[in-house]
């Protein structure tokens, strides 16, 4: 026997009706959060009749404060086409499927509306119409569709019932005899905590992306931290070493009475290895390494450069580190080599700069000084007022020979001095060697 269990009212919570059946049986599906459809089969023991099956039904909808509606039935589409149309309860005796159906509106069937508009036009009006129309006349005008829609009216089913999956959860919680207090104690704990949890996630295909520790302290209170690596992790090893590093950063106040380690899973990356290509990075070790980093370093110094959308010289923004692919073969064509690099002063040297003219005569800062023997520019940027405003004028400039060299500049003959950056700050007023050009 099948039971068609519907709500007509907004359930209290997405599911709800899902997990209400679950405590009747496992074998429940559900497409939608209503209706859902049980199988019933093997309850008896527990309710000698359907009625007290179906009752039983409704009253623990009602204890949830949920508005159901319930039909028994030997067949699939009878339960759920009549928990729909009926409130309360209704049990269909076998051999009556088709009577049942014969009366309740075309609209039941869930079929789409330009087929529904079809069948009004013909006549048609209950499920019954539908269900004495002859299945040769269906075929010739459905199809393949027709029988099945005959089929469908006169309550017979087609496949086979598929359960909802159950929904995945991994957690693990260790209740400890005597509290403990520091690191060291703390780590041979975790390995009892992760390794099932691991384990657990390797028997189904799943990776943790996130590993949420809650530590009960004897002060009754919780010590609640949550790791989200650079990749997913199904090692326990791994997950230790960074649930460690991060407690290290931010230790608990009390010792500690009870661990519990909840894995949000992910479907494990295959990875499929080449003999040719270079080996990647392990993405366990990657993780490890990247949490070892954000443990040195401050917050958010840590991670790999990112371009941001601004002229600002020498901005950028710290993202999630996260590498590609190498490029597979050889590469035909060589990149062609830069003519000129700019070897970037970090930070830039405060300079002394004489104008001429508007224009640098002479530069003098750490480690650079001379008269200028030419110059290109300004070059002049300025931008980001609503944040940290910058305004700078850049030159190129190239300073003169030391003295017994030969002039800086000759026709033919190649540059001899030195060539740099220079801006001058327009905010302070303040001139900078950037870096020199080679």
């Amino acid at each position: 026997m099948f039971g068609g269990l519907h709500s007509p009212r907004p359930l209290p919570e997405e599911g709800a009706l899902l997990a209400l059946a679950r405590e009747f049986t496992p074998r429940v599906e559900a497409t939608s959060p209503t209706p859902v459809l049980l199988d019933l089969s093997g309850l008896g023991r527990l309710w000698p009749t359907p009625h007290e099956l179906g009752r039983a039904l409704l009253d623990a909808a009602a204890s949830r404060a949920i508005e159901a509606q319930a039909a028994l039935a030997f067949t699939r589409a009878v339960a759920l086409t009549l928990a729909r149309a009926r409130p309360g309860l209704t049990v269909v005796p076998a051999g009556k499927e088709a009577a049942a159906l014969a009366p309740l509106p075309l609209d039941l069937l869930g079929l789409p509306a330009e087929r529904q508009e079809l069948l009004r036009r013909w006549g048609l009006r209950t499920i019954g119409d539908l269900a004495r129309l002859p299945l040769v006349s269906l075929a010739e005008r459905f199809g393949p569709d027709g029988p099945r829609l005959a089929r469908l009216a006169r309550g017979e089913d087609e496949g086979l019932l598929v359960p909802a999956p159950l929904p995945e959860r991994f957690e693990t919680t260790l209740e400890l005899d005597w509290p403990v207090d520091g690191l060291e104690p703390l780590a041979f704990l975790l390995s009892r905590v992760l390794e099932p949890l691991c384990a657990n996630l390797a028997a189904r295909g799943r990776k943790a992306a996130s590993l949420a520790v809650e530590l009960g302290l004897v002060d009754k209170t919780a010590h609640a931290r949550l790791l989200k690596p650079a990749a997913p992790s199904g090692e326990a090893r791994t997950w230790r070493t960074l649930v460690l590093l991060d407690l290290e950063a931010h230790p608990p106040r009390d010792a500690i009475a009870r661990i519990t380690a909840r894995a949000e899973p992910t479907p494990a990356r295959p990875v499929q290895f080449s003999l040719l290509d270079p080996a990647l990075p392990s993405p366990e070790r990657l993780a490890e390494t990247m949490a070892r980093l954000h443990a040195w370093t401050a917050a958010g110094r840590g991670g790999s450069p990112q371009l941001v959308d601004t002229h600002r010289p020498g901005a950028f923004a710290v993202s999630t580190f996260a590498p590609g692919p190498l490029p597979r073969g050889r590469q035909e064509e060589a990149l062609p080599a830069p003519r000129v690099a700019l070897r970037a002063f970090r930070p830039p040297r405060l300079a002394h700069v004489v104008l001429k003219g508007g224009a640098p005569a002479f530069v003098s800062a750490s480690g650079v000084r001379g008269a200028v023997a030419a110059c290109a520019g300004p070059w002049r940027a300025s931008g980001d007022w609503w944040d940290v405003a910058f305004s700078r004028e850049e030159w190129d400039v190239a300073l003169a020979p030391r003295p017994g060299q030969p002039p800086a500049l000759q026709p033919g003959q190649p540059f001899r001095g030195a060539l740099y950056r220079i801006f001058l700050d327009r905010l302070r007023e303040e001139w900078f060697v950037e870096g020199e050009l080679d």
